[in-house]
């Protein structure tokens, strides 16, 4: 039958077939889904005292470089199972599993990548576990603001309506249900207006704040990535991030930018932030961009104190260099 021309499709019978197929698709990640190890669930940030490497962004490949360079890491924030072709989702859920317990066989912690505030057509999802929530999963009633910069069909939802809001996290909730992991990496999940045009802050921080409550009911820790500059903050911005963050953590991308860097008021706005967040005890993970590793980390050292959850970004194709990642 050709339904293009059938009087009987409709819109109702093309919502029911598109929440069919999704529900398939949640079927079949959840059959693959391995459960918690003993290991995930006593997960505890990583002592940085000697060593402060995190791997971050990390893809199936890393089984491909030599074991000696992870030999003093522990955590991996997110791993995905990338370029993924149609019909071999089954295979890449169990290509992510051997990976993962290759890595947490070798005392690293796993964690997956999610984003925070962006849900994409299913059919696009080509990586596992899924990056974002899937548009078709989202109500129609659901708000969005915009598209993602070159991705048209990536929309950014409004974070300032609760009814938008919560149904992401509910798409959330269940993908992680799915994928049992003691880290969660949630990226794109803050824009703070020091660093380019987004939405309300303190709506940001509520969504963040209840995404964070969803993976401690499930014995997980979050890495929210944010776009912020922390030295710019208001006290109320401040406060709003720390209780949004809890004892979870953020990366952050140009930790220390290039026009921070040139000030010396404006360098030591920053580092009080820091240690502001980290002596909430929250976590922090500085992602070296626009700024030298060497000159990010002489500047870190001169006010990290022992006991802080504080770590380098660093590229898991790239053997660590020990003037970036070792602490005398």
């Amino acid at each position: 039958m050709d339904l293009s021309v059938s009087p009987f499709f409709g819109p109702r019978c093309t919502l029911f077939l598109v929440l069919l197929h999704v529900t398939s698709v949640l079927a079949t990640l959840a059959a693959f889904a391995t459960p918690l190890t003993a290991q995930q669930l006593a997960f505890q940030w990583p002592d940085s005292s000697h060593y402060w490497r995190v791997l971050v962004n990390v893809n199936q490949y890393i089984a491909n470089y030599p074991k000696e360079w992870f030999l003093r890491d522990r955590l991996v924030s997110d791993l995905t199972v990338r370029d993924i072709k149609p019909g071999e989702l089954q295979r890449a859920i169990q290509h992510f599993d051997s990976v993962r317990k290759f890595l947490e066989a070798r005392g690293l912690y796993v964690g997956t990548y999610i984003s925070g505030t962006t849900v994409g057509p299913e059919a696009e999802q080509n990586v596992y576990p899924p990056g974002s929530v899937a548009l078709e999963a989202m109500p129609l009633a659901a708000r969005y603001v915009g598209s993602w910069p070159g991705q048209p069909n990536q929309k950014i939802i409004d974070v300032s309506d609760p009814y938008t809001r919560h149904s992401l996290q509910d798409g959330i909730r269940r993908l992680w249900e799915n994928v049992p992991a003691p880290v969660r990496l949630v990226d794109n999940a803050a824009v703070h207006r020091s660093a380019g045009r987004g939405q309300p802050w303190r709506a940001y921080c509520e969504n963040m704040r209840q995404i964070r409550t969803i993976a401690e009911s499930q014995g997980s820790r979050v890495i929210f990535n944010i776009a912020a500059h922390l030295g710019t903050f208001s006290d109320e911005e401040m406060t709003q991030l720390i209780r949004a963050v809890g004892n979870g953590g953020i990366a952050l991308e140009m930790p220390w930018a290039p026009a921070i860097r040139q000030s010396a008021e404006a360098t030591e706005r920053a580092k009080a932030r820091y240690r502001q967040l980290l002596d909430s005890g929250a976590a922090v993970i500085m992602i070296p961009v626009a700024t030298p590793e060497d000159a990010l980390t002489a500047w870190v050292r001169t006010w990290k104190k022992e006991g802080d959850h504080l770590y380098i970004s660093g590229i898991f194709w790239k053997a660590p260099d020990s003037k970036i990642y070792e602490i005398p």
